[in-house]
């Protein structure tokens, strides 16, 4: 021991305590699985068929709102053909069974095919019928006189 024994240490037990930012990064702990998605609110991304919404709209409330979910998977692909899951169509309310026979009803309107794969999500390929191509759109936005 040393000389000074009998000298008292003040010892302040708030010292250990920790700062609220370092406590809040602790709450958050470490993710695991799916990454969320970058954005925040669903969108369908144009141009839609709104033909083919109204006709989907004929089959029933699950058949659209699986349509609309299609057109907004189609936004995300920028492709007419995909795969759909369950995991999907989820965010959308739709639970497997009702995704299944809403895809059998448009399928049957003729407003899309279905590739089934077995016990793996279908692929759907979207029957657009009267959305135009990029080069369509712009040869009518052209005024007359215009340089090509």
């Amino acid at each position: 021991m040393s000389a000074n024994t009998n000298t008292k240490i003040n010892w302040d037990p708030s010292c250990l305590r920790l700062k609220q930012n370092a406590v809040a990064r602790l709450q958050v702990g470490t993710r695991r699985g799916r990454r969320p998605n970058p954005v925040r609110g669903k969108f369908i991304a144009g141009p839609v068929d709104v033909a083919w919404i109204c006709e989907a709209s004929r089959l029933g409330v699950k058949a659209l709102l699986v349509g609309l979910a299609l057109w907004h998977i189609r936004g995300l692909r920028k492709t007419d053909t995909f795969i759909v899951s369950n995991l999907m169509v989820q965010d959308w309310g739709i639970e497997p069974d009702a995704k299944s026979r809403a895809l059998r009803a448009l399928e049957k309107a003729g407003l899309l095919t279905i590739a089934r794969r077995g016990k793996r999500s279908p692929q759907v390929t979207l029957m657009v019928r009267n959305t135009p191509d990029r080069d369509t759109i712009q040869k009518l936005s052209r005024k007359p006189g215009d340089a090509v």
